[in-house]
């Protein structure tokens, strides 16, 4: 196996472990470090990302974006807990539409019509969200409309792409309704809300990034196709 792509395993390895860590962290109400590991799911995802990408392209700067304002998202917030969630929508407001960009080509591409007829009703679920959750939102309701609009985008575009996009789309979209509810639907009680948050973001946005990855039509370990050869045969 080449070195990078053990490095590549290795940091697969890396976020599956910090995710149960944090995923411990929030059973055991331990804050400290759920500040600690919850600022780590972006930058590992972005070394996965580099070490995979062959050369800089526009789906890899695009994901780039995505990733950072996850993390911005991820980070600030747990810096400065009384913005939360104004920063959170921001962050990942930007995620989102990153991701959209990065998603577009190949739901053009490789769109496949059974995964797109189940997409549809996506688009359903965040309006209704939208309209329950709207009176809560007070100021923040242009935010989290403009959310719930490019939410539905990426969640529709992952699953043209292949099937680790379209489950870490929906999981992501699940997340996000999850959220929502706990703060903005008034009288709304789901147990283990945030357990169950941070378990279908973590590794929505892991198959996310995984299935983009899958999509590249070459890693850095994959090997390059032989170069045509000119033979002369001399009578």
């Amino acid at each position: 196996m080449p070195p990078i792509r053990s490095v590549h395993l290795l940091l697969w390895a890396l976020y599956a472990l910090t995710v149960i860590v944090h995923l411990g962290a929030v059973m055991m109400e331990a804050d400290v470090a759920q500040r600690l590991t919850q600022p780590l799911f972006a930058p590992i995802l972005i070394a996965a990302l580099l070490t995979a990408a062959p050369q800089r392209s526009r789906t890899t700067t695009l994901l780039l974006g995505g990733l950072l304002c996850a993390w911005a998202g991820d980070t600030l917030g747990q810096l400065m807990p009384g913005a939360v969630q104004l920063l959170t929508v921001f962050g990942f407001l930007g995620a989102l539409v990153f991701y959209s960009a990065a998603l577009a080509p190949i739901w053009a591409r490789s769109r496949d019509a059974m995964r797109i007829a189940l997409a549809i009703p996506y688009a359903g679920v965040v309006i209704g969200l939208f309209v329950a959750c709207a009176d809560g939102a007070g100021p923040l309701l242009p935010a989290v409309a403009a959310y719930a609009v490019a939410l539905a985008t990426m969640a529709f575009l992952s699953a043209g792409g292949n099937g680790l996009t379209w489950t870490g789309g929906t999981l992501f979209l699940t997340s996000s309704s999850l959220l929502a509810m706990d703060w903005f639907l008034p009288g709304a009680s789901i147990a283990y809300s945030t357990e169950l948050v941070m378990l279908t973001y973590a590794v929505g946005h892991g198959l996310l990034i995984a299935g983009m990855i899958q999509a590249m039509p070459r890693r850095r370990w994959t090997a390059c196709a032989p170069s045509a050869a000119l033979v002369i045969v001399e009578n």
